[in-house]
């Protein structure tokens, strides 16, 4: 038998693996602490999962691409950056915070869900369809926009995907961000490119890329500005939110809550997403919805929750469900702060 101590290395691995396997541990009993309606469903979690790995990967490509051209004179560099089946930043990210900010997950839960129920629906789009081919060309104009947005965010498999630019400003900049970290990391640390070099290259092709970004583009923009032209016209009524839910298009039929309710969309999703059931039914009385055409929205959205919905729904008038959501109109960091304090 050797009387050789362990190496450092061999010490810091197995510290390395009892950690890993006691933060295991630690997410796992969290996890199992949560009460069964907070916990993600496994195919929310692989599909939320699957959404930030190809976000990632696209925002990637399209920094490497901008840095590549930067560093065309370096060979070893540039045959790095340009090298595609090669990935740079997520091994770099997973498991750090930078890929769990709130914000960036509310944006790819919300996406999983829109296909959940989309793919739950009706198989044709007739509602956007019929109104491509509006006689009124702005009507028009804003749901053919608003089809070939969404037509692009299923791939060949019909599982969902997700452009950079559906995310609202907030979350891309975080994503766009620290994609931009971790390839400045790679570049520094692997490449041994100068630390000024490389910052100037990176945050060069960042700011450049979020210069192109034109939030107006997003699905969720592009609903709203139909939702709010139809309803201009008087023609936003219950049988077209009630058609909207029955078909999946979950941007529109939120965009229509959100102009008959006058609360911001986002707020209109985070309500209708709370576990229960409640939020739906006081966010449908205080759009003024009629309790017919709510009661098909309910059963189509939840047919296991429609009785406890339709009965909040009868609970309350409009003028009651509006004051019980009037938090929502409040700063969202304020929301925040109340989230916290009850946590």
């Amino acid at each position: 038998m050797s009387g050789t101590a362990p190496s450092g290395g061999e010490t810091g691995g197995a510290a390395r693996l009892l950690a890993s396997a006691r933060e295991r541990l630690s997410v796992a009993a969290a996890d199992l602490a949560l009460p069964e309606p907070l916990r993600l469903s496994e195919w929310q979690l692989s599909t939320v999962s699957a959404l930030l790995d190809r976000l990632v990967r696209n925002v990637e490509d399209e920094l490497r691409a901008a840095l590549a051209t930067r560093f065309a004179a370096n060979e070893q560099v540039h045959a790095a950056l340009t090298s595609a089946h090669v990935a740079i930043a997520l091994p770099i990210l997973d498991g750090s915070e930078s890929l769990s900010e709130p914000v960036l997950i509310a944006a790819l839960l919300r996406r999983a869900e829109e296909h959940r129920h989309q793919r739950g629906s009706a198989p044709e789009a007739g509602l956007l369809l019929e109104l491509s081919g509006d006689e009124d060309e702005g009507v028009a104009g804003e749901a053919m926009a608003l089809l070939v947005g969404q037509s692009g965010r299923l791939d060949r498999f019909q599982e969902p995907v997700m452009a950079r630019t559906e995310l609202d400003a907030e979350a891309q900049h975080r994503l766009v961000w620290a994609v931009a970290a971790a390839l400045r990391h790679y570049l520094v640390h692997r490449q041994y490119v100068a630390e000024p070099e490389a910052d100037r290259a990176v945050a060069g092709a960042a700011g450049a890329l979020l210069a192109a970004y034109d939030e107006g583009e997003r699905v969720d923009a592009v609903a709203l500005r139909l939702a709010a032209r139809l309803a201009r016209r008087g023609r936003l009524d219950d049988i077209l939110v009630a058609r909207s839910a029955a078909e999946g298009n979950l941007p529109l039929f939120l965009a229509a809550l959100s102009v008959r309710s006058g609360l911001d969309q986002d707020s209109v999703w985070e309500i209708f997403s709370a576990p229960g059931g409640e939020g739906v039914a006081l966010i449908l009385r205080a759009a003024a919805v009629a309790r017919d055409q709510a009661a098909s929205i309910l059963l189509r959205l939840d047919p296991d929750r429609v009785e406890e919905g339709i009965d909040r729904f009868d609970t309350v008038d409009e003028s009651d469900a509006r004051d019980l959501l009037s938090l929502w109109q409040a700063d969202p960091a304020y929301r925040s702060a109340l989230a916290r304090l009850r946590q």
